[in-house]
């Protein structure tokens, strides 16, 4: 198939207004490299529409109506209008306006293959490589622009929306808030988005850090960051990996809680059925990495990205927040703990409370931390994703689906991340288009461990499929 697709661009064009100066971006921000970003392919069904065949197919996610309603965005997120401006003292980050950078870049592209061609179905979709290279649906990294847009239409009038906003302003929270405010603009260029924008809610005084620092005893340790004066080589040659996705019915994930919680220790009341998915991840992940391992030392670290946005406190932040809000939360546990196959509960349990370890007060003293760093450059997390540790981030109760409905009646029939999205040792969570409480698990590995994942006949033994 991919030596048959012709993909023409047929515009380009950069959204720009100039009501925006300057903004100061937050410590939590700082700390996320510019080159990072968050970004999502959005696929939209025209036969889901109601005015399909009775209207032109153009009419469908029309490309003008979406560059006009992302002009319209801009009044309410004139940060985007912005370029990085990095300070050289410290490397502290700021977005400032200039004539010749900056604004929403949307491209508009047409495809010669129906959408039905591609593998968007849960049944087909396991392993995120099977789209054709040669489709491009996301636009290429360009730092000059803090949120891409490319819209690709089908052969059949179906659309795929490959949306990136740069992570360094906003975290995933922040992304899905955007992408509802912009469909909401689509349909109603009357609508008034509630954003908070105020990034000094996450920057502490002086006088703050100076009372963090004389109150806190272990301020200066900081167990999911560190300061690293040599930045790691990024060049060097890295594992191969594959990124896969796992689908868990809400069925599977409560069978998976109820074992959890039947076993749970006296000192912990309530499991989510997030930590012990995350739980049974992380093991997983581990048994597939140190399979023949009779016995080891080693520890493992789980961490965990948790949005801060309903834990802060004196000042409280809006949930409308628009910024980098998360904070790790962080666990560690001997190795052959994690490898008992009889301790998803306890692990569970050490998830739990890392979340609940992630106080207001200790938030607000990792951001004075950042801020005391004399390059905010070198700020990294402590994880060794390659080997003993693993990262989760859950997006799946984000509003993905619920918030992606430009069209009446026409919420995207999948979202994905895109095809050369590559990590190790982390796992993304994102919802479904079942709205059903199923989750989708995007999992990266080393292909042998990920191979060994797939064999191992008890990661999927909740499900009712695998005891057939």
């Amino acid at each position: 198939m991919s030596e048959n697709i012709d993909q023409q661009i047929i515009s380009s064009k950069i959204i720009k207004s100039d009501s925006f100066v300057s903004l100061k971006l937050s410590p939590n921000d700082w700390i996320i490299p510019s080159s990072s970003t968050i970004s999502c392919i959005y696929f939209y069904d025209i036969q889901q529409w109601s005015l399909f065949k009775r209207e032109a197919n153009e009419i469908f996610m029309n490309v003008e109506r979406l560059t006009s309603s992302l002009q319209l965005l801009l009044k309410f997120y004139p940060l985007l209008n912005g370029t990085f401006k990095v300070f050289d003292t410290d490397n502290q980050v700021s977005l400032e306006y200039e004539e010749n950078r900056g604004g929403i870049l949307f491209v508009s592209t047409l495809v010669n293959i129906p959408l039905s061609d591609l593998p968007v179905t849960v049944d087909k979709y396991t392993d995120t490589k099977k789209i054709p290279e040669s489709l491009q649906l996301i636009n290429s990294f360009q730092p000059d622009h803090l949120l891409h847009i490319r819209h690709t239409r089908f052969s059949c009038g179906s659309v795929a929306l490959g949306i990136s906003l740069n992570h360094q302003i906003a975290d995933a929270h922040s992304y899905f808030q955007l992408i509802d405010h912009w469909r909401q603009l689509y349909r109603d260029d009357n609508y008034q988005p509630d954003v908070c924008h105020q990034r000094s809610f996450l920057e502490p005084t002086d006088e703050e850090i100076q009372q963090l620092q004389t109150s806190n005893p272990g301020f200066d340790n900081r167990r999911s960051l560190a300061y690293n004066e040599e930045i790691p080589n990024t060049s060097l040659p890295t594992k191969q990996t594959v990124v896969k996705v796992f689908r868990f019915s809400n069925d599977e994930l409560q069978r998976m809680k109820s074992n959890a919680t039947a076993h749970l220790s006296s000192d912990i009341h309530y499991l989510s059925t997030f930590e012990v998915l995350t739980a049974h991840l992380f093991q997983h992940v581990m048994l597939a990495r140190y399979h023949s391992a009779l016995s080891t030392s080693l520890q493992s670290k789980l961490y965990i990205s948790t949005n801060t946005r309903s834990r802060l406190v004196q000042p409280t932040i809006p949930t409308s927040y628009f910024g980098n809000a998360i904070m790790l939360s962080y666990s560690e546990m001997m190795l052959n703990d994690v490898l008992n196959v009889d301790s998803l509960s306890s692990i569970a349990g050490r998830a739990h409370k890392s979340i609940e370890e992630n106080t207001s007060y200790d938030i607000r003293t990792t951001l004075a931390w950042i801020v005391c760093q004399k390059d905010k450059a070198k700020i990294r997390p402590t994880w060794h994703s390659e080997t003993t540790d693993f990262t989760i981030s859950a997006w799946n109760k984000m509003g993905m689906y619920t918030g992606s409905e430009f069209e009446s009646g026409v919420c995207a029939c999948r979202i994905i991340l895109p095809p050369d999205v590559n990590f190790n040792g982390a796992a993304i969570l994102l919802s479904t288009e079942e709205d059903d409480g199923s989750i989708d698990v995007f999992l990266g590995l080393e292909v042998n461990e990920m191979d060994r994942l797939e064999k191992n006949s008890d990661f999927r033994k909740y499900s009712l499929k695998s005891n057939r």
